[in-house]
Protein backbone atom coordinates (compact mmCIF):
# COMPACT_ATOMS: atom_id res chain seq x y z
CA UNK A 1 0.00 0.00 0.00
CA UNK A 2 1.40 3.28 -1.04
CA UNK A 3 1.30 6.02 1.32
CA UNK A 4 -0.72 9.85 0.39
CA UNK A 5 2.13 12.40 -0.29
CA UNK A 6 1.24 15.73 1.90
CA UNK A 7 1.46 19.24 0.69
CA UNK A 8 1.28 22.16 3.53
CA UNK A 9 -0.36 25.98 1.57
CA UNK A 10 -0.19 28.79 2.74
CA UNK A 11 -2.08 31.88 1.69
CA UNK A 12 -3.82 34.74 2.43
CA UNK A 13 -7.00 36.06 0.43
CA UNK A 14 -8.13 40.13 0.07
CA UNK A 15 -11.82 40.43 -0.05
CA UNK A 16 -12.66 43.35 -1.31
CA UNK A 17 -17.21 43.22 -1.38
CA UNK A 18 -19.22 45.79 -2.84
CA UNK A 19 -17.23 48.86 -2.84
CA UNK A 20 -17.26 50.40 -6.64
CA UNK A 21 -14.73 49.77 -9.07
CA UNK A 22 -12.16 47.91 -7.08
CA UNK A 23 -14.76 45.71 -5.55
CA UNK A 24 -13.64 41.53 -6.05
CA UNK A 25 -17.11 40.35 -4.96
CA UNK A 26 -20.18 41.14 -6.01
CA UNK A 27 -23.88 39.79 -5.28
CA UNK A 28 -25.72 38.40 -8.04
CA UNK A 29 -29.21 38.28 -6.47
CA UNK A 30 -30.43 40.58 -4.44
CA UNK A 31 -34.10 39.78 -2.35
CA UNK A 32 -36.38 42.29 -0.93
CA UNK A 33 -36.33 41.46 3.14
CA UNK A 34 -39.84 42.77 3.18
CA UNK A 35 -41.12 39.66 0.79
CA UNK A 36 -39.91 36.89 3.85
CA UNK A 37 -42.33 36.22 6.64
CA UNK A 38 -41.71 37.92 9.83
CA UNK A 39 -39.98 34.19 11.15
CA UNK A 40 -36.81 34.57 8.75
CA UNK A 41 -34.43 36.17 10.78
CA UNK A 42 -31.21 36.04 8.55
CA UNK A 43 -32.33 38.80 5.61
CA UNK A 44 -29.79 37.51 3.76
CA UNK A 45 -31.23 34.18 2.81
CA UNK A 46 -30.86 33.36 -0.90
CA UNK A 47 -28.62 36.38 -1.97
CA UNK A 48 -25.72 34.74 -3.96
CA UNK A 49 -22.21 36.56 -4.11
CA UNK A 50 -19.07 35.54 -7.24
CA UNK A 51 -16.19 36.80 -6.20
CA UNK A 52 -12.68 36.67 -7.60
CA UNK A 53 -10.19 37.17 -4.93
CA UNK A 54 -6.29 37.96 -4.88
CA UNK A 55 -4.29 35.29 -3.30
CA UNK A 56 -0.87 36.59 -1.09
CA UNK A 57 2.02 34.92 0.19
CA UNK A 58 1.21 37.66 3.13
CA UNK A 59 -1.16 39.38 4.50
CA UNK A 60 -0.50 42.89 2.93
CA UNK A 61 -2.22 42.74 -0.28
CA UNK A 62 0.93 44.31 -2.23
CA UNK A 63 2.85 41.46 -1.17
CA UNK A 64 3.97 38.71 -3.69
CA UNK A 65 0.31 37.31 -5.90
CA UNK A 66 0.06 33.19 -4.56
CA UNK A 67 -3.06 33.35 -7.66
CA UNK A 68 -6.77 33.95 -7.50
CA UNK A 69 -9.79 32.70 -5.50
CA UNK A 70 -12.99 32.50 -7.86
CA UNK A 71 -16.04 31.48 -6.74
CA UNK A 72 -19.39 31.94 -5.49
CA UNK A 73 -20.61 31.88 -1.42
CA UNK A 74 -24.65 31.93 -0.82
CA UNK A 75 -26.55 32.41 2.32
CA UNK A 76 -28.14 29.22 2.97
CA UNK A 77 -30.05 29.47 6.61
CA UNK A 78 -33.43 31.76 7.70
CA UNK A 79 -32.23 31.00 10.89
CA UNK A 80 -28.04 32.00 11.01
CA UNK A 81 -25.79 34.15 9.58
CA UNK A 82 -24.51 30.65 7.44
CA UNK A 83 -23.47 30.53 3.93
CA UNK A 84 -22.06 27.63 1.63
CA UNK A 85 -19.03 28.19 -0.36
CA UNK A 86 -17.40 26.91 -3.59
CA UNK A 87 -14.73 28.10 -5.20
CA UNK A 88 -11.38 27.62 -7.20
CA UNK A 89 -7.81 27.97 -6.03
CA UNK A 90 -5.89 29.14 -9.47
CA UNK A 91 -2.13 28.96 -8.38
CA UNK A 92 -0.32 31.04 -10.57
CA UNK A 93 3.49 30.85 -8.78
CA UNK A 94 5.76 28.34 -7.37
CA UNK A 95 6.41 25.07 -7.17
CA UNK A 96 2.49 24.40 -8.34
CA UNK A 97 1.80 27.36 -11.05
CA UNK A 98 -0.76 26.35 -13.16
CA UNK A 99 -2.47 23.74 -11.05
CA UNK A 100 -5.90 24.84 -9.16
CA UNK A 101 -7.42 23.49 -6.08
CA UNK A 102 -11.23 23.13 -5.33
CA UNK A 103 -13.25 23.74 -1.78
CA UNK A 104 -16.20 24.22 -0.42
CA UNK A 105 -18.38 23.53 2.50
CA UNK A 106 -20.60 25.34 4.81
CA UNK A 107 -19.31 28.50 6.83
CA UNK A 108 -20.62 29.57 10.04
CA UNK A 109 -18.39 32.21 10.25
CA UNK A 110 -16.48 31.01 13.40
CA UNK A 111 -12.88 32.08 14.78
CA UNK A 112 -11.72 28.93 12.59
CA UNK A 113 -13.78 27.75 9.68
CA UNK A 114 -13.09 24.53 7.84
CA UNK A 115 -13.58 23.15 4.20
CA UNK A 116 -13.51 20.32 2.15
CA UNK A 117 -10.63 19.81 -0.59
CA UNK A 118 -12.08 18.09 -3.35
CA UNK A 119 -9.69 17.92 -6.46
CA UNK A 120 -7.99 20.21 -8.83
CA UNK A 121 -5.86 19.97 -11.98
CA UNK A 122 -1.85 19.94 -12.52
CA UNK A 123 -0.54 18.52 -9.18
CA UNK A 124 -3.63 18.65 -7.20
CA UNK A 125 -5.75 15.98 -9.67
CA UNK A 126 -7.55 13.87 -7.54
CA UNK A 127 -6.32 15.91 -4.71
CA UNK A 128 -8.51 15.67 -1.42
CA UNK A 129 -7.78 17.35 2.29
CA UNK A 130 -8.85 20.08 4.50
CA UNK A 131 -8.68 24.18 4.25
CA UNK A 132 -8.65 25.91 7.25
CA UNK A 133 -9.82 29.61 7.31
CA UNK A 134 -9.39 32.53 9.47
CA UNK A 135 -10.09 36.23 9.09
CA UNK A 136 -7.17 38.06 10.61
CA UNK A 137 -8.49 41.65 9.73
CA UNK A 138 -11.97 42.80 8.84
CA UNK A 139 -11.15 46.68 8.20
CA UNK A 140 -14.40 47.42 9.20
CA UNK A 141 -16.08 45.51 6.99
CA UNK A 142 -15.01 47.15 3.78
CA UNK A 143 -12.32 44.46 3.13
CA UNK A 144 -11.12 41.64 4.54
CA UNK A 145 -8.17 39.61 4.84
CA UNK A 146 -8.05 35.74 5.51
CA UNK A 147 -5.41 33.43 6.56
CA UNK A 148 -5.57 29.71 4.25
CA UNK A 149 -3.77 26.48 5.66
CA UNK A 150 -4.02 23.84 3.39
CA UNK A 151 -3.71 19.97 3.98
CA UNK A 152 -3.77 18.14 0.82
CA UNK A 153 -3.31 14.47 0.43
CA UNK A 154 -1.85 13.14 -3.12
CA UNK A 155 -2.40 9.19 -3.85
Amino acid sequence: MVSAKIVHLHWYMHDTPYSGPNSSSIAVTANNPNDFQAEVKNKLFGQIYVFDDPLTLSPSPKSASFGRAQGTYTYVSREEFVSYVSYTVSIRSGKYNGSTINILGGSQYLPVNKYAIAGGTGDFILARGILEEVVIDTFGQASATVSHHATVYLD
